[in-house]
């Protein structure tokens, strides 16, 4: 009797052995996806948990073949493929999904095309549905000699495997039976199975047809999102058990905890009535009251000033959203933060991690109830008061096993319209979820119409909550579609007590020599500025102005001039905004120069600002820097128009659309915080309407035929919330004698790592710190610099004063182009 291996180890001496029999891992991720439908919250999709449990003995199925079994132990790779599995286990899996087969019902008719393709992927990225069949009357040919390549090599390769299976029928039969042993309804017989394949390759390619060419967009939705939560269940699941990875007990958080944190914090009047105090516990409490009454609603809205608190206030609202929804509808849901950018999520995330250390047993089991993900976040996962192994946590943290997740726009927006084997197997634990999305503003404007449809969807069939929390409300939903927590938001922009600052714009073009200029006659010694320009080049240029002239030699000397851009490094940002912030509280006066890395969520209280025209949000979230505290003195924003020959900087980075309206906007104008609001409206509304939106219109075609990646046509992978920069070449700053080390630690352990687990690893546990010492800059200057691989670059230690100053970062003054 031969014993069929899933997964296999290999020793310190390089031999490989088996490390679990396949009849076990498809049972267990089998069992495991079948508990996960049963635990999952309420939801549209029709999912019974024994459709789970069949889906997962499916997945592997070509495992038992002798092809694969050899490249388990030996390494052996079939010239011909056949030791590839992923084919002929998808259409197993759509043997036994027809075995359920109800020829009336509308929707489970096409669950043999779902696991199919499910099961198809489930070691890559999704695919465009199209490209994953066989036209039937090609398949009728003898050696399929009208099939094109790759797809006739793929298929002769499977009568190699069937043949191959049939020789271990018996046993291969014997051990489904036992897998099926609680489905008496199915009969499943192997034999059969091997004589109709082509027969199903042909049924599902009509069906296909049907779903794609003749079925309704309600039913194709549907079955969108049933692709993705089906996709996601198996890829968790079938990952977690290769590496042993159990699951996370469910943690109860009380749904008064913000209450009781306000009220045992020392930072936090909340007996105040004036003041800016008194303005953030009347919103406060107005949002608390109005979520408790709201259970019905699922999309929100939170607009308010910036700090009004909307962090503790939306937190607390979703803490008691999710206890009401436990009481009503008896599942848990998980709450989501997501924010747009990595440099504000740490202050976020220690806001709610203050909030969440009332609780008795959080610093034992701080990540069964928190997580903090994006790429420079740490993937340590602690649960009862120890750490899991770097490949455990990966595998949890990656999953979103936590009762709260703070995360970027990036990794949940790329996993809910998404391609990505790694984005997508947390799509499952999406579902039911309370999805907080901070400065909401900064989606571009040309993917709003897909972000409605898309949430809109989530709500639909997952049974999701959307809260919306901004300063400057876009148009993304229609006033209809939404329940506003704070009613009358915009009595508290055109609050007397809230009038902190004046936009005083002057949008005539100036050269930065004039700007220079026109700075050195309204500078006051006694103030501290925030100086925010849209390109690096134009703020290195800026700050060196300030360094070399006299009037600020006194700010140099006693370190009161800083430096903030993506051009140095991310540890360093780090370390300046909190010695800005330090400064600060010692009453000192500063000037920051920066690019839009502080624009939103960063907590620092400056007097003055000036900003560079750009997005009338951007310039919004700015001023919200500027008299932060509500100081006795009133702040001013000053906006001007920056130009590098006769082109306006804003041009290069926000486009003509934007400027020009931003122009129009301000172009004689002088205006307090109480018209910030009307302000907005009226940007957005012009935005809207001359801002293309065919990005959203191709993406959600793609959706609707399920072309998740296709080379050659408008695909779901055609989403890019940050577009990618091509000219770039990431760089490795070796700064100091720990960051040399760390990258002699990353060539010796993970480039010339031979073993990929070993490697990836390695790689896992040095993750946050590595990257924490990489920019990305333009290839054309990045001549003579070493190489450490094909994807990295580096300045060597000994070379740093030749590449990189500490102030400003990478040496790029001469740099035509434009980062930000």
């Amino acid at each position: 009797m031969t014993e069929f291996y899933s997964h296999a180890i290999e020793d310190d001496d390089g031999n490989r052995k088996g490390s679990k029999l396949l009849k076990n891992h498809l049972q267990e991720v089998g069992n495991a996806i079948k508990k996960l439908i049963i635990h999952s919250p309420p939801n549209n999709l029709s999912l019974v948990p024994e459709l789970g449990y069949l889906l997962g003995i499916a997945h592997d199925f070509g495992k038992y073949t002798i092809f694969f079994q050899d490249y388990l132990f030996n390494n052996i790779k079939d010239t011909q493929s056949r030791h590839h599995h992923g084919l002929i286990s998808a259409i197993f899996a759509s043997y036994l999904a027809k075995k359920c087969w109800k020829e009336n019902d509308s929707y489970g008719k096409y669950m043999p095309l779902l696991f199919y393709f499910v099961a198809l992927h489930h070691h890559g990225d999704l695919n465009a549905l199209e490209l994953d069949l066989v036209r039937v009357k090609d398949l009728k040919e003898k050696d399929f000699l009208s099939v094109a390549e790759p797809w006739r090599s793929r298929l002769k390769a499977l009568q190699y495997q069937f043949e191959d299976i049939s020789k271990n029928l018996p046993q291969i039969q014997a051990e489904y039976a036992e897998l099926l042993g609680d489905c008496k309804t199915i009969n499943v017989k192997i034999e059969d199975f091997l004589d109709s394949w082509l027969d199903l390759l042909s049924k599902l390619y009509k069906l296909r047809y049907q779903l794609i060419e003749k079925e309704d967009e309600d039913t194709k939705l549907s079955i969108f999102i049933t692709i993705l939560f089906l996709y996601s269940l198996l890829i968790d699941a079938d990952k977690k058990d290769a590496a042993n990875v159990t699951g996370i007990e469910k943690r109860k958080i009380p749904g008064d905890l913000v209450d009781k944190y306000r009220e045992s914090s020392s930072e936090i009047d909340i007996l105040a009535v004036k003041g800016i105090n008194g303005i953030r516990s009347e919103i406060y409490r107005s949002v608390v009251e109005k979520i408790s009454k709201s259970s019905s609603h699922h999309i929100f809205t939170f607009t308010a000033p910036t700090g009004t608190g909307k962090t503790l206030a939306s937190f607390s609202c979703a803490l008691k959203l999710r206890e009401q929804l436990e009481k009503e509808k008896g599942y848990v849901p998980r709450i989501i933060y997501s924010l747009p950018f990595t440099s504000i999520i740490d202050q976020n995330y220690e806001v709610i991690r203050n909030v969440l250390s009332l609780l008795p047993d959080f610093r034992e089991n701080e990540n069964a109830y928190l997580i903090k993900h994006h790429h420079l976040a740490d993937l340590n996962y602690k649960v009862e008061d120890e750490e899991r192994p770097i490949s455990e946590s990966l595998l949890l943290v990656e999953s979103w096993e936590s009762e709260i997740i703070v995360t970027t726009f990036i990794q949940l927006l790329h996993t809910i319209i998404g391609f990505k084997n790694r984005f997508l197997k947390k799509f499952h634990n999406i579902a039911g979820s309370i999805i907080l999305l901070d400065e909401v503003q900064n989606i571009p404007v040309e993917y709003w119409d897909l972000i409605n449809r898309v949430f809109k969807l989530l709500v639909k069939h997952l049974n999701c909550y959307i809260i919306l929390l901004t300063a400057t409300k876009p148009l993304i939903f229609d006033e209809s579609e939404v329940s506003p927590l704070l009613d009358n938001y915009k009595k508290y922009f055109k609050e007397k007590n809230l009038d902190r600052v004046t936009l005083n714009p002057d949008v005539n073009p100036k050269l930065l020599d004039e700007f220079f200029q026109k700075f050195k006659g309204l500078y006051d010694k006694s103030k501290s500025y925030l100086i925010v320009l849209n390109t690096i080049k134009s703020s290195i240029i800026f700050h060196n102005m300030l360094k070399d002239d006299a009037m600020f030699k006194g700010l140099v000397r006693d370190n009161c001039l800083f430096y903030l851009s993506a051009n140095i490094i991310p540890r360093a940002r780090c370390e300046r905004i909190e010695k800005v912030k330090g400064v600060l509280r010692e009453k000192r006066k500063i000037i920051v120069v920066s690019t839009q890395v502080v624009e939103a969520g960063v907590d620092i209280d400056l007097d003055i600002v000036v900003r560079d025209i750009g997005p009338i949000d951007s310039i919004v979230q700015v001023a919200g820097r500027c008299n932060r505290g509500m100081n006795k003195t009133k702040g001013v924003v000053y906006v001007f128009n920056l130009v590098d020959n006769n082109t306006s900087y804003a041009k290069y980075v926000y486009g003509n659309t934007h400027f020009a309206v931003s122009h129009v906007l301000l172009d004689g104008k002088l205006l307090e915080e109480s018209q910030f609001s009307d302000l907005i409206d009226q940007y957005f509304n012009v935005i809207k309407q001359k801002k293309n939106q065919d990005a959203s219109i191709h993406i959600w075609d793609a959706i609707k035929n399920f072309c998740f990646y296709h080379p050659n046509a408008k695909s779901i992978s055609d989403f890019e919330l940050i577009k990618e920069k091509y000219g770039y070449v990431d760089l490795f700053v070796e700064i100091n004698k720990q960051a040399k080390e760390l990258l002699a630690k990353y060539i010796k352990e993970v480039v010339n790592e031979k073993n990929f687990h070993k490697r990836q690893n390695n790689y896992f546990s040095i993750q946050k710190d590595f990257k924490s010492y990489i920019i990305s800059v333009p290839k054309k200057l990045s001549i003579g610099l070493g190489q450490v691989n094909e994807y990295l670059l580096k300045i060597p230690y000994e070379q740093l004063g030749i590449y990189y100053k500490n102030d400003t970062g990478f040496k790029r003054i001469e740099d035509n182009s434009f980062i930000f």
